[in-house]
């Protein structure tokens, strides 16, 4: 969603607030793409004068992420809670020399969607898992081994195979 803040600007003073909608169904990053399960958001801008805005973000981001261990999807939830100081006096160039790059901000316009993806991208963890003690999947045959156990540790591989295994298993960590 695209928010003119010209006429933000026009008033002393002046106030706004905005509940915005995510207008894609999934988060994506350059890997990955994630669904979206909920959303939450409230936007205010507030005018300080000189073309000065201060803006809050405060809402919450469901999304669809599969676990690290067993690919089931989780549902993760991205808490956003932050305050910035808009300028609008800086150019262009002088927030890439004060490497305050903007990228939701042009000019007047403030893109929403965009600012909310990158503290999306920001607040996205390392790992995700179903739960803690979470058995994953088994690497032979993709059986989720919270569900069931599979055979495939007791099976007896081939004779070329065999040697394979002895030098992984001369390096397993205990």
């Amino acid at each position: 969603m695209l928010i003119d803040l010209y006429e933000l600007l026009q008033e002393e003073d002046g106030f706004r607030k905005f509940s915005p909608t995510f207008e894609t169904k999934e988060f994506k990053t350059t890997r990955e793409k994630f669904p979206v399960k909920e959303y939450d958001i409230e936007l205010s801008f507030h005018n300080d004068g000189k073309k000065h805005i201060a803006f809050t973000c405060k809402g919450n981001v469901a999304l669809a992420i599969p676990c690290d261990r067993c690919l089931e999807p989780v549902d993760y939830k991205v808490n956003i809670d932050c305050f910035k100081d808009l300028d609008l006096n800086k150019t262009s160039e002088e927030r890439i020399a004060d490497l305050d790059e903007e990228s939701y901000l042009d000019g007047t316009k403030f893109d929403s969607e965009v600012f909310i993806c990158n503290e999306i991208l920001v607040n996205l963890p390392m790992k995700v898992l179903c739960r803690t003690d979470c058995k994953g999947i088994c690497n032979r045959c993709g059986a989720n081994l919270n569900l069931r156990s599979c055979k495939c540790e007791d099976a007896e591989p081939g004779t070329g195979m065999s040697k394979i295994l002895d030098v992984f298993n001369q390096f397993k960590e205990v």
